[in-house]
C-alpha cells in the first residue's frame, strides 16, 4: 500500500522524508514503545507507530529497516529526530491519534 493512502488515513502530518515519500510501499505494520519489540521484528516495507518522541525510536527504525515512523499522540517531534530521519532516509509523520486507534484505522484500509 502507498504511504500516501496511510498518511492520509491518519490524517498525518508530514514532518520529514525523502522526496517520493508517496511511493514508498508499506506491507508491514508494528506499533509499539518499546524498541526492544521492535528490534525483534523482520519484516519488509515496515511502518512503525510509536508514541516514544525520541532519536531511540528513529534510530530503531533504522536498524530494522523501516522507511517510515510515525508518531502517535500527537507527542512533540524533536529538532534531533528530525535531522536523524533525514539522515537515515526516513519518513517521519505525526497524528494525533492514540496507537490503538492508528492500528484501527491502518488495519481497515489494509485488509483485502
Amino acid at each position: 500500500m502507498e504511504l500516501q493512502r496511510i498518511a492520509h488515513a491518519l490524517d498525518a502530518d508530514f514532518i520529514c522524508g525523502p522526496d517520493d515519500w508517496e511511493k514508498i510501499s508499506i506491507e508491514s505494520v508494528v506499533a509499539s514503545d518499546l524498541m526492544s519489540d521492535v528490534l525483534m521484528s523482520d519484516r519488509d516495507d515496515l511502518l512503525l507507530i510509536t508514541s516514544l518522541s525520541t532519536e531511540q525510536s528513529i534510530r530503531s527504525a533504522g536498524i530494522v529497516g523501516s522507511e517510515v515512523v510515525v508518531i502517535a499522540n500527537n507527542k512533540t517531534v524533536t529538532e534531533g529526530m528530525v535531522e536523524l530521519a533525514g539522515d537515515q532516509g526516513i519518513a517521519l509523520f505525526c497524528t494525533r491519534y492514540p496507537k490503538y486507534e492508528a492500528c484501527v484505522r491502518l488495519g481497515r484500509i489494509m485488509e483485502p
